[in-house]
């Protein structure tokens, strides 16, 4: 927590300290990400590790099983944390960011985690994995064989979007609701259920935003719910963590919505190109 407040301090001193807390005030910054691709893991590696992070994505990705969608991948911090081992739970994975250049460096760690002979050897032979550049808000690829998803997740993705609700509403129609085992899993930051901590980083918000590419301050419970009233979610569990400002959810569709929704379009994408790179334990370079 004390790494969290370290970082607010220095938004706050260093930015524009205008309070930002309407949604629709707050301006898209997710363009950000294409300037800090190279160096993001590097600049959130070691503050992810010492609050738990690292911990909380590893349990999270765990859970995902059969077709499995990551929304926001960004630079593909939870890739070694899936179940694909030869009798692994995943079926296939499906990566998609926004930013061309996060996805890039997405796939570049794949490359060095289990591009070699060796490290692929150890993975389900079936395994299906593509690397996508699009949209979330909009149209995704499908599941192989034209299936929609069986796990959707998304970490710290929330925040960078200018459409948070659009957002989960859209994941809701790519997800396999026929299936009663089919699950959104969310990992998101945002506001405290400290008053005092909420004006600081309230006061910080804007300036971190436009240096990081991400709102800190949205209502993260509040948006889940709106989105769960418009789609039919159902909010299974949700848990936060430091003080608050980390949440993490469980949803699925509620039995009344199961095979009520219409196919969604499928995405023709190109096979990735597999390239080498380097992993460094807290983050990329």
């Amino acid at each position: 927590m004390g790494f969290y407040i370290v970082g607010l301090y220095t938004s706050i001193t260093t930015g524009n300290h205008r309070k930002v807390t309407d949604l629709a005030e707050q301006k898209d910054v997710a363009s950000r990400y294409d300037d800090t691709a190279d160096s993001f893991d590097s600049e959130v590696g070691v503050t992810e590790l010492l609050m738990g992070i690292n911990g909380i994505r590893q349990k999270l990705a765990a859970r995902c099983k059969g077709h499995v969608l990551e929304v926001s991948c960004g630079t593909g911090r939870n890739l070694g944390y899936y179940d694909i081992g030869k009798d692994g739970k995943v079926d296939s994975l499906c990566f998609v960011d926004l930013s061309p250049q996060m996805v890039e460096v997405c796939r570049k760690k794949w490359a060095a985690l289990f591009g070699s002979e060796k490290a692929s050897s150890k993975l389900k032979p079936t395994l299906n994995v593509r690397f996508v550049t699009g949209s979330a808000l909009s149209n995704m690829p499908l599941a192989p064989n034209d299936k929609k998803y069986d796990t959707i997740i998304q970490t710290m993705g929330l925040c960078s979007t200018p459409c948070p609700v659009q957002l989960l509403t859209n994941m809701v129609t790519h997800l396999n609701t026929s299936n009663p085992e089919a699950r959104i899993l969310l990992l998101e930051h945002g506001r405290s259920y400290m008053p005092w901590l909420n004006s600081w980083i309230d006061v910080s918000a804007q300036a971190h935003a436009e240096k990081h590419g991400c709102w800190a301050n949205r209502d993260i419970g509040a948006l889940v719910q709106e989105a769960a009233d418009q789609s039919g979610l159902e909010v299974m569990n949700e848990r936060r963590h430091h003080a608050g400002t980390t949440w993490m959810f469980e949803l699925k569709a509620k039995p009344e919505i199961a095979n009520t929704q219409a196919a969604v379009p499928t995405v023709t994408t190109p096979e990735p190109a597999e390239s080498k790179s380097w992993l460094s334990m807290l983050g990329w370079k």
